[in-house]
């Protein structure tokens, strides 16, 4: 398994405000995929406006739908996520 150099919490200011948006949106806690971005914040930021837009927000299918959706084709595509 490969393991990514990641920012703990509690050492970047920005990371922190960050991470509380995160864990607003998915339930209190932050996916492992927005941990492993953390060197560059100014990435995370962008993608976690994009994730917000795709998943969180109600445009035609609710997000229940969408996380249905998702799930559905991870296992398709044998992902351990």
């Amino acid at each position: 398994m490969t393991y990514l150099k990641t920012i703990s919490a509690g050492t970047d200011p920005i990371i922190d405000q960050i991470n509380k948006k995160v864990e607003e949106e998915f339930g209190g806690k932050v996916p492992n995929i927005f941990t492993s971005m953390n060197l560059r914040p100014d990435l995370l930021q962008t993608l976690l406006q994009f994730i917000k837009q795709l998943m969180v927000e109600d445009h035609g299918h609710s997000r229940f739908t969408k996380e249905l959706l998702a799930a559905y084709v991870s296992k398709l595509n044998k992902c351990e996520y």
